[in-house]
């Protein structure tokens, strides 16, 4: 008789584990570590956060300036009695230079201001009879005629009329920085360069006055830059042509003084001759077109007068354009910053970009070896006593040495030490005129290479520790001299390391300013350190930061809230300058990684 065996249920409590009491399991909880992680984990989050809230905010504070506002027109009114014995109580801050206040300007009747609205604010004002109230004003930005910082004017409310947005109305951004703003009237002459006053519409719509339909301006303006590029290739082939002149000029002088000049050098001579003043006639006729036409404005609160074509760097009328149209705007006027430079007053961070990498890469070339081979010292050759113990001591407290500290000390040492020795001993005929003993790029490269010393040291000693001792025994016991252990083994499975030490000095050293100021940055360098001029690259020559004219623009410009935008333009190109440069050096590292993995497992 087969008996059938009841199958235990899963839920039965001898299968699952014994409950466990409370305070164990937070015991266990702690002793696994989990609350660090999510401390970790928020910690990480918070730092994403901050980093993503600072580019938005860069990206925000420079949108500003790219981003083609509307052009408002405003009538205006007399302010009343009350308004204009107002004292104002509540003062803007860092608004005050370039700012016209009422009393300084008084309002006719009828008056019209043309520009673009930067803000509102409430103020409190105090009336003629002792009593204050609240009162609006709107800060008017308009056009800046006598130099490139922006013109502004603070309007109370009571005297704002009318506002009205003229689809018509003209923004035009000039090659000296200046910004107008108006109504086109007429263009001149191509050939003559006269005045030509637009005819008023007819009835088929064509030949509209200019200020209704702006289109023959944008085409004089887009065949003006095509003769631009033109003019350019001219004076390339004219200097190309000046050469070979130049050298069959040399050429025939020692047949000359030889004998007597072949009739072919001759006859080349004289074509390469000829054709050089053709080209200087070619040269002459575009610049007299570039220079010939004018446009001018007129009317409705504008800026009234005229206008060089070729001064024009860009003109857009803001209330025509689509979403689209600004987007595409912006990101012209950005590209246009990027690689524009600021030599002719307008605005631009190319030098500053181009001065940025060089010094680090300069800076790179110089720190690594020694950095490398210091740490190689101080880990594999050095005898691991108190004396070296004192300088692993030494070196990490040489890290947290303020900055300005070795800007000093690279101004004492290297500029005026070893670059005044330089020049008495190689330029002594330019004296006392320096050519080392100032401020330069390599002197700045090695001041930032002192500094970042400590940090390339000390990851690559940690990078070294983490090579596993079999590696050294293997290869000895193999045959390899130490040498080539160190060279064939132990830095290659360190790599990873040293490239992590580069980051760090990477990062530290393109966010410096301060020892830069002292050692070869300024604020408009006239030349690059790298030309076509032989030895190419002049480690003689100051140079731009980008760190730098964020300082400049924030703190040393006259106009400090018309450059607030691009303070944050040029902050948000340098922190992408940064993360590029530590991009490659991370990419470089993940390949490294690669190539030696399990080296160090």
């Amino acid at each position: 008789m087969s008996t059938v065996r009841t199958p235990r249920p899963l839920s039965s409590p001898s299968l699952l584990r014994p409950q466990e009491h409370l305070l164990a399991r937070l015991s266990r909880y702690w002793r696994d570590g989990g609350p660090w992680g999510w401390l970790n984990a928020m910690a990480v989050s918070v730092s994403l956060l901050l980093m993503m809230g600072l580019v938005g905010l860069l990206l925000a504070g420079s949108l500003g300036h790219f981003w083609p506002s509307r052009l408002v027109e405003i009538a205006l009114v007399p302010p009343t009695t009350d308004t204009i014995n107002a004292s104002v109580q509540t003062t803007e801050a860092g608004v005050g230079v370039g700012t016209t206040s009422i009393d300084a300007a008084p309002v006719d009747k009828g008056q019209h201001l043309l520009g673009e609205l930067m803000r509102e604010e409430v103020r409190h004002v105090q009336m003629a009879t002792g009593a204050s109230r609240p009162q609006q004003w709107w800060l008017l930005q308009t056009s800046s005629e006598q130099s490139a910082a922006a013109s502004w004017r603070w309007l109370p409310k009571d005297m704002l009329n009318t506002l009205i947005f003229p689809e018509q109305a003209l923004a035009l951004e000039l090659r000296d920085g200046r910004v107008l703003y108006g109504m086109a009237e007429s263009l001149s002459d191509p050939t003559t360069g006269e005045l030509v006053t637009t005819g008023p519409a007819d009835e088929t719509g064509s030949g509209k006055p200019l200020v209704d339909d702006a289109t023959p301006l944008f085409s004089r303006l887009a065949h003006l830059e095509g003769q631009r590029r033109n003019l350019a290739a001219l004076r390339s082939d004219s200097k190309q042509l000046s050469e070979q002149l130049s050298d069959l000029m040399q050429q025939g002088t020692a047949s000359l003084n030889s004998g007597e000049v072949s009739p072919a050098l001759a006859e080349k001579i004289e074509t390469a001759r000829q054709a050089l003043i053709q080209r200087e006639q070619h040269l002459m006729t575009l610049r007299d077109a570039l220079t010939a036409g004018q446009l001018s404005l007129a009317g409705r609160g504008g800026y009234d007068g005229q206008v060089a074509l070729d001064d024009i760097k860009r003109v857009w009328q803001p209330n025509a354009l689509g979403f689209g149209g600004r987007l595409s705007l912006t990101l012209s006027r950005f590209a246009d910053f990027v690689s524009g430079t600021s030599n002719d007053g307008g605005e631009g961070a190319w030098p500053a970009i181009f001065g940025t990498v060089l010094m680090v890469v300069l800076m790179s070339v110089i720190v690594m070896p020694f950095g490398v081979m210091a740490a190689l010292y101080l880990h594999e050759v050095a005898h691991q006593g108190r004396l070296t113990q004192l300088t692993r001591i030494a070196l990490r407290n040489l890290a947290g040495v303020p900055s300005i500290v070795y800007g000093v000390f690279g101004l004492g040492f290297f500029v005026y030490g070893v670059g005044a020795g330089i020049d008495r001993l190689f330029y002594a005929d330019q004296l006392p005129t320096p050519t080392f003993g100032t401020g330069g790029i390599l002197w700045a490269s090695l001041t930032l290479a002192l500094l970042t010393l400590p940090v390339v040291i000390v990851a690559t000693e940690e990078g070294l520790a983490r090579v596993p001792q079999r590696l050294r025994e293997g290869a000895l016991a193999l045959g390899a001299t130490r040498l080539e252990t160190l060279r064939r083994v132990i830095v290659p499975a360190a790599s990873p390391a040293l490239m992590t030490g580069l980051i760090l000095a990477v990062a530290r050293a393109a966010g410096e300013v301060a020892p830069l100021m002292l050692v070869g940055v300024v604020k408009l360098a006239p030349e690059l350190p790298v030309d076509d001029s032989f030895p190419w690259l002049h480690l003689d020559r100051k140079f731009m930061h980008l760190g730098h004219q964020v300082y400049d623009l924030a703190f040393q410009s006259s106009d400090a809230f018309s450059n607030r935008p691009l303070v944050y333009a040029t902050a948000l190109v340098l922190v992408a300058v940064i993360l590029c440069l530590n991009l490659s050096a991370i990419r470089l590292r993940h390949l490294l990684a690669q190539r030696y993995k399990g080296a160090t497992e």
